[in-house]
């Protein structure tokens, strides 16, 4: 299946999938932070579309300088990977980190890292069998500037 990155007018089979994806999160909250990808040069996101375009699938990544268990920067950062249930077990998401890790190496990356939450063992089973190896378990906490 054809990878392409995603455009202004992809935008609601974006958020259809990272609805899917990210669970908990508004609308609104979804429209800013994919306006930021979209704007960015450190980040980028992906769609994987069949043969009549349409896309079943999504890679969000970005350059990070710093990431727990790695070493230098910039790092590749998985930061959201969803194929579509009915496409799942069909090496569809292999190839998007195979094709994360391309991209990767084309902006000067020696390291690639991603994370899954403690109650997803799907997706940790995925990252392992991906050959991700895990580094820590934690809880991130944030705290706003704005007083």
């Amino acid at each position: 299946m054809p990878i392409v990155e995603v455009t202004r007018d992809r935008f609601p089979e974006w958020r259809r999938m990272r609805e899917q994806l990210y669970s908990g999160l508004d609308t609104a909250f979804h429209d800013k932070e994919m306006e930021l990808i979209l704007a960015s040069a450190e980040a980028a996101c992906f769609l994987s579309l069949t043969a009549s375009a349409e896309p079943v699938a999504m890679l969000e990544v970005s350059l990070r300088n710093f990431v727990d268990g790695c070493l230098g920067g910039p790092v590749g950062y998985i930061e959201g990977i969803y194929v579509a249930p009915s496409l799942r077990a069909g090496g569809h998401g292999r190839e998007l980190v195979q094709f994360a890790a391309r991209w990767f190496r084309s902006k000067g990356c020696r390291e690639m890292a991603a994370d899954a939450e403690l109650e997803n063992r799907e997706a940790q089973q995925f990252l392992s069998r991906a050959g991700f190896v895990e580094t820590f378990r934690i809880v991130e906490f944030k705290r706003s500037l704005d007083d």
